[in-house]
């Protein structure tokens, strides 16, 4: 028996990406999920494969430039990379009170705009979660995977 090489740091994003998306609902449901990947960040190789959530539900995604597209009406969920803060304040301007689940995987502090935030180290990630936004978002989702996400401001 050989051993399983281990998962490349794109496909562990992809599989938390999807799990996210799998606990998400939106006010109106589309089929399949909108999924657009930031064209800056880093390890969304796998997510612009697309795929098939838990609950059956497929996922199309598409990369965009976060700055030059319109993003709103095609989009159900934002995966983003690393940004300036200016940037991040002008693309959470632009969300406010839309039901866009944004993702980003490189915010630390997952303070403005942001609603998951990874965490990627080595073979492992985690995330935090900023409840302020999400609410604000109109995405409802599942309070498992809320208790699961270190929330901001909480002991690391």
């Amino acid at each position: 028996m050989t051993a399983q090489p281990a998962p490349q740091r794109t496909d562990l994003v992809a599989r938390v990406v999807f799990s996210l998306l799998g606990y998400a609902r939106w006010p109106v449901e589309r089929d399949p999920v909108q999924l657009c990947v930031d064209s800056t960040s880093r390890y969304s190789a796998r997510l612009m494969e697309g795929g098939t959530l838990a609950n059956g539900r497929p996922v199309r995604a598409r990369q965009v430039d976060v700055l030059a597209d319109m993003l709103h009406p095609a989009c159900d969920a934002l995966y983003i990379g690393a940004m300036n803060e200016a940037r991040r304040k002008r693309l959470s301007g632009e969300l406010t009170g839309r039901p866009v689940l944004v993702i980003a995987e490189e915010d630390f502090e997952c303070e403005v705009g942001s609603m998951f935030c990874l965490n990627i180290r080595d073979q492992q990630i985690s995330f935090r979660v900023n409840l302020d936004t999400l609410a604000r978002s109109g995405v409802h989702v599942h309070p498992g995977v809320l208790q699961l996400g270190r929330r901001k401001g909480a002991p690391s």
